[in-house]
C-alpha cells in the first residue's frame, strides 16, 4: 500500500540518522542531526497515523443517476469529491436488492454463502451474528483498534450485534435524522483521537419520493428524455421476472407502494409515458436532496479536523430501474439494476482526479478498507483490494465480475437470476435456467439477446464456464425447475395443515 511505503521510507530514514548520531561528531553536526532526527520521527509518528474511513451506501441509485454521468441530474457535490478522488465507472454489486448485497458488503462473501438472499435477513443472521462463520468488516476493523458505527437504514438487525461499535436502524426517509447522529459521531471522534470507521446508510433516494420541495423543484421544468430501452410494461420473459423463480411478474406492479409519493410515482408497471418522467423528476429530488447533505457532511469534516486524513467511500446497494425494460425496482440482472456510482475520495490517495474503467464488485469494499488501514483481510473474502488501483488507475485486478439475485417474495437459496459480465460481454442465466447474451458495445441498453447467435458461440461457451466455475467456488446448489415446484407444492401443503390445526371445531361456540 503506498501509504505504508512512505512510512517505511521514512522511518528508515529516522534508523539511518539514529545511528549517525551513535558516531563521535563534530558538536554542531551532531546538534543539526539531533534536530533533523526529531524532525523526521515526527513526520513519521503523522503518516503511521491509520487513516479515518467514512463509507456512504445510499440505498437505490442507479449508475445513471448522478451529475457526472447524467448532467440531468444536479449532484454538484458528489461530482466534486469524485472528480477530485477517483471514479470507478464499472462498479457493480454481488446482489441487486437491498439485504442481500448490504449483508455481503459487510461479510464479504455472495449470498449463496451468508444466506441472506432476497430480503430475508434470517440467512446472515444464522452465519454471521450467530454462528460467526464470516467476520464482518467492522469487527475486523474493531479488533484492530478501531471505533465503528452505522447510521441509517440497516436491513440486517441492529449494527451492534454484526460488529459494530455503536449504531441504530433509523427509519427517517429523508435521513434528517441519520445525518443529525453523523453530526454528533463526527464531534465525539474528533476529541478521541482513535481512528474510526464510519458507515452512513441513507434512505435516499429509495421510494416514497419525499424530498422538500426546493429539491423537486429543480427538475420541474427539466427536460427528462427516456432511454431506448423504456417500456410501458414489461417483456413476459423469464429475464424479467421479480418474483418467485418460474414465475414472470412484476414487482410493485400497479401499486402506489407507499403512503404520500407523489402522484403517479408507482413503484412499478405499466406507467406510460408522463408518468414515468414524473416519477424520474422526483427520484432525481431525492438524489440532489442526498447530494446537498454529503456536502454539509464534508464541512462537518473539515470544521471537525478529521478531513486530511480520512478516506470516503461512496456507492449504493444497487441500481434501480427508471422504466427501462418497462420495470421498476432492481432484481434482474440488467445494467440499471447491477451497476451502481461508485467514488473513493481523500487527500492521502496517491493519484487523483482518475477515472477507472476496472471491473470492480461492492465485495472489494471490504478487502480494500482493510488494505488502506494496514489490516491483515480474513481468508474467506470473495473480493479484491482496490488499491493497486488506486495508485494506477488504468490497472485491473479482475477479468470478470459476478452478480445474483433472487426474487421475492421467495428468499429461496439455489434459485434466481446470475450473471457474469466481462469488458464488454454480459452472459446471464435466468431464474427459469433460460440464458441471454449482450454485446454491450453495439448494445449498451440490452435490448438484442445473441445467444443464438452461431458467430459467439465460443464466447458464450466461455462465459457460461466462468459462471459455472463461480457457482462451484461458492458452492452453490442450484435447484432445477421441477425441484423447486416441488419445494413450494410441498411448503403449500405445510401451511395448509398449518391453518387446518388453528381453525376452530365444528360445533363450537357460535353455532
Amino acid at each position: 500500500m503506498e501509504a505504508h511505503c512512505h512510512i517505511c521510507i521514512m522511518l528508515d530514514f529516522c534508523k539511518m540518522f539514529a545511528s549517525c548520531l551513535s558516531f563521535p561528531q563534530i558538536p554542531f553536526m551532531k546538534s543539526s542531526l539531533a534536530c533533523a532526527a526529531l524532525l523526521l520521527v515526527a513526520l513519521c509518528a503523522k503518516a503511521a497515523t491509520p487513516p479515518n474511513f467514512v463509507v456512504i451506501l445510499c440505498d437505490d441509485q442507479t449508475y445513471r443517476a448522478i451529475g457526472y454521468n447524467n448532467p440531468v441530474v444536479k449532484t454538484p457535490n458528489m461530482d466534486k469529491l469524485a472528480g477530485e478522488g477517483i471514479r470507478f465507472d464499472r462498479a457493480f454489486v454481488a446482489s441487486p436488492i437491498c439485504a442481500a448485497s448490504r449483508a455481503s458488503i459487510y461479510s464479504g462473501v455472495f449470498p449463496q454463502q451468508h444466506g441472506t438472499v432476497g430480503l430475508f435477513g434470517g440467512g446472515f443472521q444464522k452465519s454471521v451474528v450467530q454462528e460467526k462463520r464470516f467476520a464482518t468488516l467492522p469487527a475486523v476493523l474493531e479488533k484492530a483498534g478501531y471505533h465503528t458505527a452505522l447510521y441509517g437504514k440497516s436491513h440486517l438487525g441492529e449494527p451492534t450485534t454484526f460488529g459494530f461499535s455503536e449504531g441504530r436502524e433509523i427509519k427517517d426517509p429523508n435521513d434528517l435524522e441519520t445525518f443529525a447522529e453523523v453530526e454528533k459521531f463526527l464531534a465525539r471522534e474528533a476529541k478521541s483521537g482513535r481512528p474510526f470507521l464510519l458507515w452512513i446508510t441513507p434512505r435516499n433516494p429509495h421510494l416514497p419520493f419525499t424530498a422538500p420541495q426546493e429539491f423537486k423543484d429543480i427538475y420541474k421544468d427539466a427536460d427528462i428524455k427516456l432511454d431506448p430501452n423504456w417500456r410501458e410494461s414489461p417483456l413476459m420473459q423469464s429475464f424479467f421476472n421479480q418474483g418467485p423463480a418460474g414465475d414472470i411478474s412484476f414487482r410493485d406492479s400497479k401499486n402506489l407502494v407507499y403512503p404520500g409519493a407523489p402522484a403517479g410515482a408507482t413503484g412499478g408497471p405499466p406507467r406510460n409515458e408522463s408518468q414515468m418522467k414524473e416519477v424520474i423528476k422526483a427520484y432525481y429530488g431525492d438524489v440532489s436532496f442526498l447530494d446537498s447533505q454529503i456536502g454539509t457532511l464534508i464541512g462537518q469534516l473539515k470544521a471537525d479536523g478529521l478531513y486530511e486524513n480520512t478516506i470516503i467511500i461512496y456507492l449504493a446497494d444497487n441500481g434501480y430501474f427508471l422504466g427501462n425494460h418497462g420495470l421498476g425496482n432492481k432484481i434482474t440482472m440488467h445494467e440499471e439494476s447491477v451497476r451502481v456510482p461508485m467514488f473513493v475520495h481523500s487527500p492521502l490517495l496517491p493519484v487523483k482526479k482518475a477515472k477507472s474503467d476496472a471491473l470492480v464488485s461492492s465485495l472489494d469494499v471490504y478487502p480494500t478498507i482493510l488494505d488502506l488501514a494496514g489490516v491483515p483481510a480474513p481468508s474467506h473474502l470473495m473480493g479484491k483490494s482496490l488499491v493497486p488501483i488506486l495508485k494506477d488507475p488504468s490497472g485491473k485486478v479482475r477479468d470478470y465480475v459476478i452478480t445474483e439475485c433472487v426474487g421475492i417474495p421467495e428468499n429461496r437459496v439455489g434459485v434466481g437470476h446470475r450473471m457474469v459480465r466481462t469488458d464488454h460481454f454480459k452472459y446471464i442465466l435466468s431464474d427459469a435456467d433460460e440464458a441471454a447474451f449482450f454485446d454491450l458495445r453495439s448494445d449498451p441498453y440490452e435490448m438484442t439477446n445473441l445467444i443464438a447467435n452461431p458467430e459467439l458461440k465460443n464466447e458464450i461457451e466461455r462465459h457460461r464456464k466462468m459462471l459455472g466455475e463461480w457457482s462451484a467456488s461458492v458452492g452453490e446448489k442450484r435447484l432445477t425447475m421441477d425441484e423447486i415446484k416441488a419445494a413450494k407444492a410441498q411448503e403449500e401443503k405445510a401451511d395448509g395443515d398449518k391453518k387446518k390445526r388453528k381453525e376452530p371445531a365444528a360445533g363450537g361456540a357460535g353455532e
